[in-house]
């Protein structure tokens, strides 16, 4: 069976798209995220059309500095907070608050790995956001349990 008759409506087929420009009008907002500490994320450190961004620890070998990202679902708008962004730059992402590392999932289709920002305070990947470690790479994933059913950390199941 082939991975793309699965990714287009197979069998428990899941909802795996990129975001169009119509999709952007609908404007679905991520309301509530955690880290596995059950830390919120959310903070008005940046604030995107008027909600609060989500707030992440960017640490290298040589520094260290926030990111803050749209919780607007297809919105690519970041800021960086006391952090030299150097594209291509693969980064450990933690919370904020306790400084412990989100846990990487996946790997990204750009070489680096996804880590899981929960969109719940039980830290469970049934329902999580995933976000690039590599700065540039703007590839992102909205998950749910099915999604996670049909992906492993390596390759298709």
């Amino acid at each position: 069976m082939a991975i793309n008759w699965l990714l287009q409506g197979g069998h428990q087929a899941q909802n795996r798209e990129v975001i169009s420009d119509q999709d952007k009008e609908r404007r679905e907002i991520i309301k509530e995220c955690y880290c596995p500490n059950g830390h919120s994320i959310l903070s008005d450190a940046g604030v995107f059309q008027g909600h609060h961004g989500l707030t992440l620890k960017l640490r290298n070998k040589s520094r260290e500095g926030l990111l803050v990202i749209s919780p607007i679902v297809g919105d690519n708008e970041r800021l960086f907070i006391d952090f030299e962004r150097v594209p291509g730059e693969i980064v450990e992402i933690s919370c904020p608050t306790c400084d412990q590392p989100f846990p990487i999932y996946n790997a990204c289709p750009c070489g680096a790995h996804l880590v899981a920002l929960f969109t719940s305070d039980k830290a469970h990947f049934s329902k999580c956001v995933g976000v690039c470690q590599r700065l540039g790479c703007l590839h992102s994933e909205l998950l749910s349990q099915r999604d996670l059913r049909l992906y492993n950390r390596q390759d298709y199941f």
